[in-house]
């Protein structure tokens, strides 16, 4: 039996969300590498649960974009070079894009101060080099969160929310993985701010599509080279694509 190194849930919380959660941090975590088989039958044993609650945690992680259930072979991890992925992550960049667009027309004094703030917390943890890549991701969605708030789109909030998590919230982390690459990413945002300060909606468009297309892209290399696939890869020929691509 797989012994994936997890505490089993107690007895008052062994239901479907809670399991979820449980296998939801072994994927963060790397217990369990993308594209791995996640097994009912160990993972019943491991939780000393029924495989009916189970089946129905992997359910719940599939509708959140981190399992993709497969008839007769059962529930997997998602990769970073499945299609679906790709699509979803290509959505997410022009709905990151068309939020910075218009922010840039909506911006208040009072929204671009709150902005700012957001900024320097950002920074601080950027050049603070004992912070971790799961900080600074955290601190970037605050500052997309005020962004938000600024336009004032339920709509579009929902959307961009929706399509963070699942391979954005398993994946993320790896465009960030380095000092280095966090720094790099500031300076992105602080262009980016600039630009949502002075109103200019089509150059915040493009820059936001740029930084979130850079993003993948370093994900994308450092997953491959991570899993040892040096080769080419339908994720890698994907990020080429769009760099072939002119951006509008």
């Amino acid at each position: 039996m797989t012994d994936y190194g997890l505490m089993p849930p107690s007895d008052e919380d062994r239901s479907p969300p809670a399991l979820a959660r449980q296998i939801r941090l072994m994927i963060q975590s790397g217990e369990v590498l993308p594209g791995s088989h996640l097994g009912t039958v160990e993972l019943a044993e491991r939780f000393s649960v029924s495989r009916g609650p189970l089946r129905e945690a992997l359910r719940l992680l599939e509708s959140s974009g981190l399992v993709k259930i497969v008839p007769q072979r059962g529930a997997f991890v998602i990769r970073l070079d499945d299609h679906e992925v790709q699509d979803l992550l290509a959505v997410r960049e022009v709905l990151f894009a068309l939020l910075a667009e218009r922010c840039a027309s909506a911006a208040t004094p009072e929204g671009i101060e709150a902005l700012r703030r957001e900024l320097e917390q950002l920074e601080q943890i950027a050049r603070n080099p004992a912070s971790t890549a799961r900080a600074f991701q955290v601190a970037t969605y605050r500052y997309v969160a005020q962004m938000n708030v600024i336009v004032g789109s339920a709509r579009l909030t929902q959307s961009i929310r929706d399509l963070s998590i699942g391979a954005a919230e398993l994946y993320g982390h790896l465009a960030i993985a380095t000092r280095d690459m966090r720094l790099k990413d500031l300076k992105g945002y602080k262009k980016l701010f600039k630009l949502i300060a002075a109103g200019a909606g089509a150059a915040a468009f493009s820059q936001a599509r740029a930084m979130h297309s850079q993003g993948v892209a370093r994900a994308v290399e450092l997953n491959a080279s991570a899993l040892g696939q040096g080769q080419s890869s339908p994720a890698i020929d994907f990020v080429q694509r769009k760099r072939r691509t002119p951006q509008s």
